[in-house]
């Protein structure tokens, strides 16, 4: 019986995978819990429109990551925060107050989860990186006294 998996199922196959399995499993098991559905034509030409529609939406996440790398990469972002006199900050720097930092000076809105970077305890030139994918760029910021 072959199934359309809804769900990644480890040992078992991937998210939009169409699998043939033993008609007991694929009623009782995968189709009973949610898991899966029958791959009738309907059911496959609805799959087929939603891989074009997640590919195409991928595409476009990708060019503008491309994008925001080309419009952030090579810049430098100043922050402002307070230190005491050897130079040690009070509160570290992390990858919010770096994406927040960003928007404030150019308007670029940089997710978080996309800056790795470790937390900055000290004034001074830094370089934290932008990756997400394969793809990454890289930004200078420059921690100032307050």
């Amino acid at each position: 019986m072959k199934v359309i998996l809804l769900t990644d199922i480890p040992k078992v196959g991937n998210r939009y995978d169409i699998k043939d399995f033993k008609e007991g499993y694929a009623q009782n098991v995968l189709i009973a819990r949610g898991l899966a559905e029958l791959a009738t034509p309907q059911a496959l030409s609805k799959l087929e429109l939603k891989k074009s529609e997640m590919a195409k939406k991928k595409a476009d996440e990708a060019k503008a990551f491309d994008d925001l790398i080309a419009s952030v990469g090579g810049s430098v972002v100043t922050i402002r925060v307070k230190a005491n006199e050897k130079g040690h900050l009070f509160k570290s720097v992390n990858a919010k107050d770096v994406a927040q930092a960003i928007k404030d000076s150019s308007g670029v809105i940089v997710d978080e989860s996309t800056i790795v970077m470790n937390p900055i305890k000290e004034l001074g030139k830094h370089t934290v990186e932008i990756k997400r994918g394969g793809k990454k760029g890289e930004c200078e910021i420059v921690i100032v006294k307050d």
